[in-house]
């Protein structure tokens, strides 16, 4: 029976989260700390992102920015951390693309994702809900599926990119129903959104900060969460599993990760301050209002769950024969 993340993150919680205060980084941060975030600026992942540079110099006296570096499903960024110097001034925002996917999709990375990084904390799980154009004219899962079943009918659906946790729902999904649904790739998920609202495409997988909004307007369908529970800001929403489709779980994360090597007493100190931060009733308050579910872990039991979860994505990739073009 393999490890639920549930199982992984107790046991890793024995563990000490921190050094003791004799071994905390002394003189640490004395300058700017930069933290990448492998997506382009207006996404999602922004909010955690921003919430941890607006929240650093208050806590240390010292500031921290955050630099976009999009580009080629996340890799960029990620490969320019990864070759970062370890000293604590060059973090980054990672997800289960970033961390997980690529490994399995992409040979020549240019970074391991265990070995070249270390993961300061977790923050948030971020549940897939499927979603649809208004005008399609659908309101129900069931619905959805008849129609798409229906002979000479062509859905397609937008993700934020080819091997992308957004693609890989939709995959997963495909192969729990039959459903046929073309694939079309776009550079993020902000341009997913906008896609669907200009009805564009007939249907996405989206992670809910990025589409929560259009779905609170009636812009947008909700149809089912591609996750293990509902969503609490959309109770009504339920899950594939609560529908009938078995197999179909997709949630993503999002962590702050180091380079390897990045000092113990640093690291420690970076652990703290993410542990506290996103901690706090007001962040964990404007995290849920976004749509992301607040899932804090300290760094060395996120790395417990790290390995197991790119077992999970590479055996979705493989079954779904995703392919990067």
């Amino acid at each position: 029976m393999k490890p639920t993340r549930r199982t992984l993150l107790l046991a890793a919680a024995a563990m000490p989260l921190t050094l003791p205060l004799a071994g905390r980084a002394e003189g640490y941060p004395s300058k700017v700390v930069r933290v990448i975030v492998p997506y382009p600026a207006g996404s999602s992942l922004d909010l955690a992102a921003r919430i941890f540079s607006e929240s650093f110099p208050k806590q240390f006296g010292q500031p921290a920015i955050v630099v976009n570096q999009p580009g080629a499903a996340g890799t960029i960024g990620t490969r320019a951390t990864a070759k970062a110097e370890a000293d604590g001034y060059t973090l980054m925002l990672g997800t289960n693309q970033t961390h997980g996917a690529n490994s399995a999709l992409m040979p020549n990375l240019g970074y391991d994702a265990l070995a070249d990084f270390a993961p300061i904390a977790g923050i948030a799980r971020l549940q897939h809900v499927l979603v649809v154009r208004k005008s399609l004219g659908v309101s129900t899962l069931a619905e959805f599926i008849a129609l798409a079943r229906k002979p000479g009918q062509q859905i397609n659906y937008g993700s934020s990119g080819n091997g992308s946790a957004s693609h890989l729902a939709a995959e997963m999904f495909k192969m729990a129903t039959g459903v046929p649904m073309a694939h079309i790739p776009y550079n993020g998920s902000s341009q997913v959104a906008q896609a669907l609202m200009g009805s564009q495409i007939d249907a996405t997988f989206s992670t809910l900060p990025s589409v929560l909004g259009f779905i609170k307007s009636g812009g947008i369908v909700a149809l089912a969460m591609a996750s293990k529970d509902r969503a609490p800001q959309l109770p009504e929403v339920k899950t594939l599993a609560e529908q009938g489709v078995a197999n179909s779980e997709a949630d993503a994360w999002t962590a702050f990760f180091a380079p390897a090597k990045t000092p113990a007493p640093v690291l420690a100190t970076l652990t703290d301050f993410a542990l506290k931060t996103f901690k706090t009733p007001e962040v964990r308050e404007k995290l849920e209002a976004a749509g992301f579910a607040p899932d804090v872990t300290p760094g060395t039991a996120f790395r417990a769950f790290l390995a197991q979860d790119m077992k999970r994505w590479a055996t979705v990739v493989r079954q779904a024969n995703v392919k990067l073009e």
